[in-house]
């Protein structure tokens, strides 16, 4: 998969912009100080891979001071057929967005997939230092790009989770006015079938990724930090804390049983797949307890070319990886390792000064390079 076009229309600082990419190299640097439009350009990119922005919640943020809509698309070239993809946006006279490929509008849903992205940039950090919602994000991303019936299961458990939390709260309200709740309480029923059945294919299929991660990450961490530290990652889940007792489902409809009284005080879904985490460990311990900086950014680059092995092994394509500003944080051995790494994918990447880039620079009839 390569990226052979990308036009904006009023996104972010761009009012026009047209962009080719070499058909000839893979590497792409895009250089200049700070305010220039390079993060932005990257997360055109990521727009177009996944419909929303890696920076901002808000739509609106996306367009150009002073218009109404945005307009992002590219040309990609996938197993030698050209595809066009178009990510529209308008917030007025009404808000309202559009998806499309080769002219045809898609749905969000049957839109993700066809442009395969990697990012990595100094503040996924976060996903390893911040709350567990992050890493839950990280997993939702990944999956989402690779497997349509995650992306469905999901998109199903958020708007039944959604119900069952406004119907607890009816519940709630009718307690509390002293009104019969039995109609409420076999609706409750129904709508904990339906979470049950998409929170299992959510569970199963995290932790389908974290095996996988469990079976690649040591080893891309140990050739990295030329150590032998063990690193190791585990989904925590309260459905399945008792794991060894029964099956999935089982679980699942016992533990809605056991925080029902508990989920009606407070209206809200105590467990499920929105409340599960992802952990990291070192040699036995958990990060946030032992690593040091460093090693935090060992283990964030090894996630991340995990990723990338990931997306080959279920797509049988190579993503395009984003790499915003990340070399000025990374040492030389690093560096290097990254480099290595990403052969054979499309990279754009963002620097502010060549130097930056080590010993990267020296190739460069192999890599285009982008000034302003």
């Amino acid at each position: 998969m390569k990226l052979t076009k990308l036009q904006l229309e009023n996104f972010r600082n761009y009012k026009k912009h047209v962009f080719e990419f070499s058909a000839k190299k893979d590497l792409t640097v895009l250089v200049g100080p700070n305010g220039m439009g390079k993060t932005n350009f990257l997360e055109a990119i990521y727009v177009l891979s996944l419909g929303k922005s890696f920076r901002s919640l808000l739509q609106d943020n996306l367009i150009k001071w002073d218009d109404d809509f945005m307009r992002c698309t590219a040309k990609i070239n996938d197993e030698d057929e050209e595809v066009d993809l178009e990510v529209f946006y308008s917030s007025k006279p009404i808000k309202q967005k559009n998806f499309k490929k080769n002219g045809v509008n898609l749905k969000n849903s049957e839109y993700l997939g066809n442009l395969l992205t990697v990012l990595f940039q100094p503040e996924d950090l976060n996903m390893l230092y911040l709350g567990p919602s992050l890493r839950r994000r990280y997993m939702d991303i990944l999956l989402s790009q690779t497997d349509k019936k995650y992306l469905n299961a999901l998109s199903k458990y958020k708007k039944v989770l959604k119900q069952r939390n406004t119907l607890l709260q009816q519940i709630r309200e009718h307690q509390f006015q002293g009104k019969n709740i039995d109609h409420l309480m076999a609706d409750l029923e129904a709508w904990d079938r339906e979470l049950v059945e998409y929170g299992v294919s959510i569970t199963e299929k995290r932790n389908d990724l974290v095996k996988y991660l469990n079976e690649n990450i040591e080893g891309i961490y140990q050739n990295i930090s030329d150590d032998k530290d063990k690193i190791t990652v585990d989904y925590e889940s309260k459905i399945l804390k008792n794991s060894s007792s029964a099956n999935t489902e089982e679980l699942y409809i016992s533990e809605l049983g056991n925080r029902k009284k508990r989920d009606i005080f407070r209206a809200e879904t105590s467990a499920g797949p929105h409340r599960d985490e992802l952990l990291f460990f070192l040699n036995g311990k958990e990060i946030s307890r032992t690593a040091s900086r460093g090693e935090y950014r060992t283990i964030l680059l090894a996630i991340k070319l995990a990723e990338i092995s990931y997306i080959k092994e279920k797509t049988g394509k190579n993503p395009v990886l984003l790499l915003d500003d990340v070399f000025s944080e990374l040492d030389r051995k690093r560096k290097n390792h990254l480099l290595k790494s990403i052969k054979g994918c499309q990279t754009i990447i963002t620097t502010t000064d060549v130097e930056n880039l080590g010993e990267i620079a020296k190739g460069k009839a192999s890599i285009e390079f982008v000034k302003g």
